[in-house]
């Protein structure tokens, strides 16, 4: 999306209070869905806005914003450090100390996390949406992530990944897939308040699990009409470049993809071939590589 269409002019005499009110509603929206907090929309406007914190929530809840839950961190950047921190084989703390001032995970944060690899414990959950379109079930969308550096290929941005993030462990899924779709998929369709929440299934159940750090991932698989083949329906903050894919790709490793949409893959193309016979499927679940890698390193660097 572009940064530019969202700026706020308070002053335009050639419109009336009430259309103000909502383009100012909208802004607040759309900063809401670019920075995933309350604090930091008043952070990135230099605490200027003429309305309180009450009054920001207030406008989310009325444009029906599902709220950001778990760390400011987005999941993607927690495995991104994970998959570096394998790949590179040494201690936690210098590589940590060599990234970039855009990498936002404290280092604590990314010592609890191997430790929890290596106790095997899960202590947050996420959610993945696999999205088709049409009657092609093994086309799937994916983007670019946007939102957190490449560290693994000394890159700026980039990697390929799966519309996703943190979830409660109680959540509705609907209101899980709701935050994903208002943030990753339909940001300008939530800004103006014309997200259609049919888009999700009643009584959605997972199709497969992915246990990928310390985080236990919950995906869902989305089929919309035809006309949302057009990758330009689809805009966020978050992800750019949106395309539909073969599941064959998806399952293949690439190292463009972020870590998991191999397995991600793997589990969909089976669901897909399990569900044609069998009338309730039982998710599968799935382990990612990167938990078993660093569950040795984590060993060692630990004990």
């Amino acid at each position: 999306m572009n940064n530019s269409s969202f700026k706020f002019s308070p002053v335009n005499k050639k419109i009336s209070n009430k259309e103000r009110e909502r383009l100012f509603n909208e802004f607040i929206v759309s900063e809401y869905l670019k920075y995933g907090s309350v604090d930091e929309v008043f952070s990135k406007n230099n605490y200027e806005l003429p309305i309180s914190y009450p009054q920001v929530h207030r406008i989310l809840n009325k444009w029906g914003i599902v709220k950001s839950v778990g760390p400011n961190s987005k999941l993607s950047e927690a495995i991104c450090f994970m998959v570096l921190l394998s790949d590179k084989k040494i201690p936690l703390e210098k590589l940590y100390k060599s990234l970039p001032s855009s990498f936002k995970s404290s280092m604590s944060t990314m010592h609890r996390i191997l430790h929890n690899i290596k106790e095997g414990l899960i202590r947050r959950y996420g959610t993945a949406l696999v999205i088709t379109a049409g009657k092609n079930s093994k086309k799937v969308l994916v983007a670019e992530d946007i939102s957190t550096p490449r560290l693994e290929l000394g890159k700026p941005f980039g990697s390929i990944s799966l519309p996703m993030s943190y979830s409660k462990k109680s959540e509705d899924p609907k209101k899980s897939i709701l935050r994903i779709l208002q943030q990753e998929v339909f940001t300008k369709d939530a800004r103006d308040k014309t997200l259609k929440e049919d888009l999700i299934p009643n009584h959605i159940t997972p199709f497969m699990f992915l246990d990928i750090v310390d985080v236990r991932v919950n995906v869902y698989h989305l089929s919309f009409d035809e006309k949302y083949l057009d990758a330009k329906n689809f805009s966020s903050y978050k992800l750019k470049n949106y395309k539909f894919i073969d599941l064959d790709d998806l399952s293949s490793k690439n190292n463009k993809f972020r870590m998991g949409l191999s397995k991600i893959g793997l589990g969909y193309q089976k669901y897909l071939d399990i569900s044609k016979t069998i009338v309730e499927y039982k998710p599968i679940l799935i382990k990612s590589d990167i938990n078993l890698e660093l569950s040795q390193m984590a060993l060692e660097y630990l004990e």
